[in-house]
């Protein structure tokens, strides 16, 4: 071999040593940031934690540390059963596993709310920076913190101190996204815990982006077909004034755009209780499934926690020291959101740089200045202003909408936000606490009228055998009725006056039927004397379990899981007979309109979207491209905005309200309609052979394209990590199913299950010690945990997971209380 020769191997072997090392050391780093499980950590009990105190910038408290050992069981499945002395102690312990299990999930949640995403992603989250720190939600959990009891900041306090004890461990080695981005995280704070409430308050409210929707129609489409969309159009109140929002649809588009997606609505949920008389044990049984979109880690953390004074057992959010969905023996709840309308966009006049006007004449806006540091670049300064109504959200969303400096709204035009989740004072989060420790249907009542921020319904029942409904929250009373469009805040007209009195608010007690339920769907009738919402989403949903419900007397835990996997079809059921009914004429035999309509006729379907049947893919595309038909020519750019799959919009354009498709027969006996249905199932099904690269649609199955894919926040933009942390698998259902099956993934997967249950529990006060539960991923958020994904394969298949703390083989941590150090 020559020299250059032995230099090359020399090198190459040196490369390949040196690849070997790395690798080494980055697993040594990966498998050393995993959680320590076994074993003793001490606890020092002195100290001082970082607290945010607006009157105090920077400052510090005190913690006392523990007052006993603390141990942490945790079972197969990574589940912590916490046993603590007391509250405080159990929120400590909580937050180090919270800490050991998501760290980054936690962190993601504080920075989205704190507006500091750019500080690790640079200038391309400004964007979501320069809208949250407008919105100041961080601040306003700090206040939220500052106005706590004594009592409940220091198990605040406690649990911030938990999660700083596994962040600032010298043994600790960060999660792997923050090796990854070259970074670690800073101490936890107590507002850090309180913004998740204001992000689920945005979350769970809609309307605001729904104005501008409305607002994008308003000067386009007559009154008849605006009140086909939205019903509460047709209300008097509304009717009475003036026929247009005071901003143009070309604003309202580009205002939309330039929304933030991480603010995008999330808005689904079934919860139900069912009373002794109706299930075979004759105690009440308790079922509860968030629907959330789906991510790896899903957004929920199991846990138990038993003190001398309470066993909570239930779903928590990693950040959050509360049970948010469970039990605490005496007591389970789950929560639905009730799309209530908490939310007003108001267009300001701007008298000067530092007035706008109001009936009484002008009025100085609210000022502050926020500096945003940005990764890589210099950090930017914001000026941020509010009008009495709230922030003026139009000074940010320019920056991230070229389109709106053409738009209508300008130099004397500003747009305001008003929330009930902006509300300084909100404490939701005692009553949750309160809600934790009820132990009777009036205990429940009275933690109820804490609620705030959002609006939720509360399905509860009790070891007493009482069921319930209630739907706590603000929601405002308006003075000139229904704000369905952005409204003029130079006026008094639709000031809000105040909020809907909490006895006054919806509620239902041990029901005569024996069960009651919440799946989004109406919670007033027309005769309710408040305006709540437009119009209600989970009507089909509702119509499905009150059937499944009402079958029987003798339900049990096993019947609830299966009602949560159920993936009939309430809205197919009742719209396709509609669709069907086209003249044979339209449908020639031998053709593929025929041999689906044939096949989507077959009542041996019994509209089931099943994951195995063809089925619901043919009648998914033909609702697609029947509502792109009727509504997409006379609502032109808007369209894309507005476009959604909504069956009481469907029906009320199939019975001709707002002459969508024409009605009349044309010489040959066809209506517009019937032609326009014909049209539509044949474009489906060209759409789909070309989507399906040319394979027929008649052989596809709905799982092949509807496919729940559970994708790591961080890891899914990297190609090399996305493929060895996503979590995939076929799935039945649509957007009206119990299995929530909401589908709208991008254009190679339009059909991709982005929207469900990430987590299901079923309570039953017969086992009450052992509920059960599953979510869909796992505890961990670690790719490299053997619990990032193993809970997977269990919810797929619908089985649950028993939390009774009896098993100790996922190891035994305790929590030792030393001296100060």
């Amino acid at each position: 071999m020559t020299r250059l020769g032995h230099w090359m191997l020399r090198l190459g072997l040196g490369a390949v040593a040196l690849g070997l090392v790395a690798a080494l050391v980055l697993g040594l780093a990966l498998t050393g940031s995993l959680p320590r499980t076994s074993g003793r950590i001490e606890v020092a009990t002195g100290g001082a934690l970082p607290v945010d105190d607006p009157e105090r910038p920077g400052s510090f408290t005190a913690w006392g540390g523990l007052s006993a050992p603390i141990d942490i069981i945790r079972d197969r499945y990574a589940i912590p059963t916490i046993r603590a002395a007391n509250d405080r102690d159990a929120a400590f312990a909580l937050g180090v596993v919270h800490a050991q299990d998501r760290l980054w999930q936690m962190e993601g949640m504080r920075r989205l709310g704190a507006g500091r995403m750019a500080e690790l992603l640079g200038p391309r989250a400004l964007p979501i920076d320069r809208f949250m720190r407008t919105l100041g939600l961080h601040a306003l959990a700090a206040e939220t913190y500052r106005r706590m009891p004594a009592d409940e900041r220091a198990v605040m306090e406690a649990y911030c101190a938990g999660v700083n004890q596994i962040i600032g461990a010298k043994w600790t080695i960060p999660p792997p996204e923050f090796l990854m981005l070259l970074t670690r995280p800073e101490p936890w704070r107590p507002a850090d815990s309180l913004v998740w409430g204001r992000l689920m308050g945005l979350w769970l409210s809609a309307d605001w982006q729904e104005e501008l929707v409305r607002a994008a129609l308003a000067k386009s489409l007559s009154p008849e077909r605006l009140k086909s969309l939205w019903p509460a159009f047709g209300r008097s109140d509304v009717a009475a004034r003036p026929a247009a929002a005071p901003l143009s649809g070309e604003a309202a588009l580009a205002l939309l755009a330039a929304f933030p997606k991480a603010l995008a609505p999330t808005l689904a949920s079934n919860a139900w209780a069912v009373g002794g008389d109706k299930t075979a044990s004759g105690q009440p049984l308790l079922a509860s499934d968030p629907h959330l979109g789906f991510q790896a880690p899903i957004q929920w953390y199991l846990a138990r926690i038993e003190t001398p004074d309470r066993t909570l057992t239930g779903a928590t959010f990693p950040g959050v020291p509360l049970t948010v969905i469970g039990t605490n023996g005496h007591v389970a709840w789950g929560l639905t959101t009730t799309h209530s309308d908490t939310m007003d966009l108001f267009v300001e006049r701007v008298v000067d740089a530092d007035h706008y006007l109001t009936e009484n004449g002008p009025e100085p806006w609210l000022r502050r200045t926020e500096t945003i540091a940005v990764r890589g670049a210099p950090s930017e300064t914001l000026e941020v202003r509010a009008s009495r109504h709230g922030p003026v959200i139009s000074d940010v969303l320019p920056a991230a909408s070229a389109d709106l400096s053409h738009a209508a709204l300008g130099e004397g035009e500003a747009l305001t936000l008003a929330a009930t989740a902006l509300r300084p004072d909100d404490q939701t989060a005692l009553a949750l606490r309160a809600l934790n420790r009820a132990r009777t249907a009036d205990e429940v009542r009275k933690a109820a009228r804490g609620f705030q921020s959002p609006q939720q319904n509360l399905i509860y029942a009790t070891a007493e055998g009482a069921i319930g409904r209630l739907s706590p929250g603000l929601t405002p009373l308006r003075a000139g009725g229904p704000g369905l469009l952005p409204q003029m805040g130079w006026t008094s007209a639709s000031r809000w006056t105040g909020y809907i009195p909490f006895d006054d608010l919806p509620a239902e007690a041990d029901p005569a039927s024996g069960f009651v339920y919440n799946t989004n769907s109406a919670i007033v009738g027309e005769d309710y004397p408040h305006y709540l919402i437009d119009a209600w989403p989970g009507e089909d949903r509702a119509a499905r379990l009150a059937r499944l419900l009402a079958y029987r007397d003798d339900h049990g835990p096993r019947d609830m899981a299966l009602y949560q996997l159920d993936t009939v079809s309430h809205a197919m059921e009742t719209l396709l007979p509609r669709l069907l009914d086209f003249p044979a004429a339209l449908r020639p035999a031998g053709s593929a309109v025929a041999r689906a309509h044939a096949l989507l006729a077959d009542p041996g379907w019994s509209f089931d979207m099943g994951a195995h049947r063809t089925e619901p893919l043919i009648a998914t595309a033909w609702l697609v491209a029947v509502n792109r038909l009727l509504f997409a020519p006379a609502m032109g750019p808007a369209f894309a905005a507005w476009e959604r799959l909504d069956p009481a919009v469907l029906h009320r354009a199939l019975d001709g309200a707002g002459s969508w498709c024409d009605p009349a027969a044309d010489a040959e006996g066809l209506t517009g309609c019937d032609r326009l249905k014909a049209q539509a199932l044949a474009e489906a099904l060209s759409g789909l052979g070309e989507s399906l690269g040319g394979a027929d649609p008649f052989t596809v199955t709905w799982g092949e394209v509807h496919r729940a894919h559970f994708r790591h926040p961080l890891f899914r933009y990297l190609p090399a990590l996305a493929k060895l942390t996503t979590l995939e698998t076929a799935t039945g259902g649509d957007d009206f199913t119990l299995s929530r099956g909401s589908w709208g993934g991008d254009q190679t997967e339009p059909f991709g299950h982005v929207h469900g249950a990430g987590l299901r529990a079923v309570i039953d006060f017969a086992t009450i010690a052992a509920p059960g539960f599953i979510l869909a991923t796992g505890q961990s958020g670690h790719p490299l945990s053997p619990h990032y994904r193993d809970m997977f394969d269990l919810w797929r298949r619908g089985d649950l997971i028993t939390v009774d703390g009896a098993d100790p083989s996922g190891g035994h941590l305790i929590l030792e209380p030393v001296g100060d150090r």
